[in-house]
């Protein structure tokens, strides 16, 4: 009752549900200077550093609609026969629908048309750092499997750091990104070994942020990844097929097709890939490392008038993959093999009340299955497990504008049912024993005739409610103010309240743009393995379970967690724009994966509380004579402070117990990262070229010369050779990438695409993190 009493307060405090969508919707009709309408007038909407543009041309009565816009600063052209061109700035900052009415060929137009901010690439009313990337740019990244490529693409923006497996790391954080599509949360831990993360190609841009992250989002807030899928609403009726290939065996196919009619838009793509390298393994052998995948999208948008738009999505994955096997595994014949399955069904409608005023409405249902398998000669131990977990969610906003007041607010309402179980024996104790000394005597016994077994089922809830402000306080100086509160109900309960405080002042005489802002978060466990590790069955594992303390059976609790960040936006030149911030952030129960033993199950912990630190930059160079680029930095620094204070306690995690306050070194502290690109496409012929590369000074471990010996016995020596065991980092590694591409066009509606890359074409060695290399 409690509960349901919380949710129905927040339900009366927003009048209607809660979305995250960060796109907008331009519109208007286009006219000659007499008030008759222009049929088939060109409109276009371009960013000038980002490459984004959507085109589009007036109907039957001169009415034009580009949808699914990003939020940022545009030009918006439009040209017809026998007028004038016509050209003005736009600004998207929410999702009202922007009417612009538009006459052609009336001088006093032209005259107040202001051209001066085509050449500015500053974003004065941001007050947080963020980097929008469109599909042009996705669309060359240097892959093999580009289905596959999500990761290594978000992975070139300042603040995030790629682990082996792909797994994305924002700011020095464990697992703590959220994708959002199309509005709709994903909340679940995406990586190769989790859930697959979806196709970029389905993207029509992304816009990635790690600072002052808007109240309307919640859960996972180390960085949040907003979608914006292809709509066939914006597609005239065609198609591709793509087939792409590489070493290690790795080929994929895709196909996608879209289009529309007045009413109606749709867009259907699927991708298919297999290699004999799927994960990062442990050894140079790359033993038993064969994986597929499959991935589908389907989209669907209906505008039975000008003010209504329904949309349905669907998403599915699927992959199957091996475990990769060290030598003696290998050569014992063992068979382990993952699989997991994914899928995403949402129903939306947008609703424009008028030019002032949005509503959203959606549902939604995410579905996750992850499958581990092994044969019995499995070694040190023999292991399988089945997860499974659903979000039923309920969610809008309501969007209103009010003098210099864009106000949103909104609440959320979801239930997640979780599943898990696992079967664990032990198959070499003296191997065991060498690698987890403090394994008790009562979890020695486990056998393939008699195993360790856990098998449960719970439900949670949450709702959550926001409210925030984008106040244009004068021409240069905005702020973004807003508050969240959030009620989580699962093995634990936490009612929160997050304020979101940001400001932004442009100085335009040096045509620089200051930033700063104060975001405090309540971001929730993850869910993957969660009922295990907070369970009492699974304290047998511990030797804290023998132990009787306070600690015995603590569970995961969500973390809190206080950031201020400073930075500025500066313009140099007409082509370049700086960007760079610094950020400090604390944390209370920081949440840590551990393994379990050498199972290769994965399950949150947390920590009593972690702190970091860093600088991030990044500078565009806007395209110029078929010229663009960028380069971006990270600077981190990021340690916790023992005990562990929730989840399930093992080997070497129980001397933690002992040393509480004292710092300890976090995986994820990797000091320096620098990642670049080049790109020119003025070639003869339709010819494009990239360079690219990324620098990792790596990964911290928690080893030493001790260690090293312990080690000897499992990997080469080349491998340990690239860890710096007096430091405690992996040895830094430079990756250069190259690309060419050509772009041929057939006829109206057909055109064909070749590229060919070079990944690592200096063909260096590196670790990515102890137990992976490439």
């Amino acid at each position: 009752m409690k509960l349901r009493a919380t949710m129905i307060f927040m339900i009366a405090l927003a009048s209607i549900v809660y979305a995250q969508s960060k796109t907008g919707t331009v519109r208007g009709v286009v006219t000659d200077n007499a008030g008759a309408i222009v049929q088939g007038a060109k409109v276009h909407l371009a960013n000038r550093l980002t490459s984004y543009s959507q085109t589009t041309v007036t109907d039957e009565q001169g009415f034009y609609r580009l949808v699914d816009v990003p939020f940022g600063d545009y030009t918006l052209e439009v040209e017809a026969a026998s007028f004038e061109p016509f050209t003005r700035d736009v600004t998207i900052r929410s999702n009202l629908a922007q009417q612009i009415d538009l006459q052609l060929g009336v001088a006093v137009v032209r005259q107040e048309v202001n051209i001066t901010a085509a050449s500015e690439l500053l974003e004065p009313e941001k007050t947080g750092p963020a980097t929008v990337l469109d599909r042009n740019q996705i669309l060359r990244f240097p892959t093999s499997q580009p289905s596959r490529s999500a990761e290594s693409i978000i992975g070139t923006v300042p603040g995030w750091t790629i682990d082996a497996g792909g797994r994305l790391h924002a700011r020095g954080l464990e697992a703590q990104t959220q994708y959002s599509i199309d509005g709709i949360p994903i909340t679940d831990t995406i990586a190769d070994t989790f859930a697959g993360a979806p196709d970029p190609r389905n993207f029509r841009s992304v816009e990635i942020t790690t600072a002052n992250i808007p109240a309307e989002y919640g859960n996972r807030l180390g960085g949040v990844i907003a979608v914006t899928s292809r709509s066939g609403l914006e597609i005239p009726d065609s198609g591709s097929v793509t087939l792409s290939g590489g070493s290690f065996s790795a080929f994929e196919t895709s196909f996608d097709v879209g289009g529309h009619s007045r009413k109606f838009g749709y867009f259907v793509s699927g991708a298919g890939s297999t290699t004999d390298r799927f994960l990062d393994p442990p050894t140079l052998e790359n033993f038993h490392n064969d994986g597929r995948a499959a991935k589908g999208f389907f989209k669907f948008d209906y505008t039975p008038s000008e003010k209504n738009l329904f949309r349905f999505n669907l998403f599915a994955g699927y992959q199957r993959f091996d475990v990769p096997n060290l030598l003696d595994q290998q050569l014992r014949g063992q068979d382990q093999s993952r699989s997991a399955r994914d899928d995403l069904q949402s129903l939306s409608w947008e609703h424009i009340f008028s030019q002032n005023l949005v509503s959203y409405l959606a549902v939604y249902r995410r579905y996750t299955q992850a499958r581990l398998s092994s044969n019995t000669v499995a070694v040190p131990v023999f292991a399988e497990a089945v997860r499974h977990h659903s979000n039923y969610g309920l969610l809008g906003s309501l969007t209103f504008h009010k003098g210099r007041h864009t106000i949103k607010t909104g609440f959320e309402l979801v239930r997640f049912p979780v599943t898990e179980s696992f079967t664990f024996a032990i198959t070499d104790l003296e191997d065991l024993l060498e690698v987890e000394p403090a394994l008790p005597v009562a979890a020695q016994s486990f056998t393939i005739a008699q195993p360790f077994f856990f098998n449960q089922h719970r439900a949670g809830q949450q709702g959550s409610a926001y409210i925030q402000d984008h106040i244009n306080a004068t021409r240069d100086l905005t702020f973004d103010l807003g508050v969240r509160f959030d009620s989580y109900h699962f093995l634990v309960e936490k009612n929160y309240a997050s304020p979101r405080l940001g400001m932004a002042y442009r100085v335009s005489k040096t045509q620089t743009v200051l930033r700063a802002s104060y975001n405090r978060f309540l971001q929730t466990p993850a869910l993957e393995n969660l009922l295990l590790s907070s369970s009492e069955e699974a304290r047998i594992f511990s030797p804290a379970g023998s132990e009787g303390d306070e600690v015995k059976g603590s569970p995961v609790r969500p973390s809190r967690e206080w950031q201020v960040d400073v930075g500025f936006q500066q313009q140099l030149a007409r082509m370049l724009r700086l960007d760079a911030d610094f950020y400090y952030r604390r944390m209370r129960n920081p949440f840590e994966f551990t393994d379990f033993l050498e199972t290769g199950i994965v399950f949150p912990a947390t920590l009593d509380s972690s702190r970091s630190k860093g600088v991030e930059a990044r500078l565009d160079l806007a395209p110029a004579k078929g010229l663009s680029g960028f380069v971006s930095y990270t600077n981190l620094r990021i340690y916790g402070f023992a005990p562990l204070t929730g989840g399930l306690f093992l080997g070497e995690a129980i001397e933690l117990r002992e040393m509480a306050g004292q710092r300890i070194s976090i995986e994820e502290d990797q000091r320096n990262t620098v990642v670049f690109q080049l790109f020119y496409d003025r070639l003869p012929g339709r010819v494009w070229m990239a360079f690219g590369g990324r620098h990792d000074s790596g990964y911290s471990i928690e080893l030493d010369e001790d260690s090293k010996e312990n080690f000897e016995r499992l990997f080469s020596a080349k491998i340990l050779d690239r860890v710096n065991f007096e430091r405690g980092f992996i040895k830094p590694h430079t990756v250069l990438d190259f690309s060419i591409g050509r772009d041929f066009t057939v006829n109206d509606h057909i055109s064909i695409s070749s590229q060919f890359n070079a990944q690592n074409f200096a063909d260096r060695f590196y670790l990515i993190t102890f137990e992976s290399l490439s």
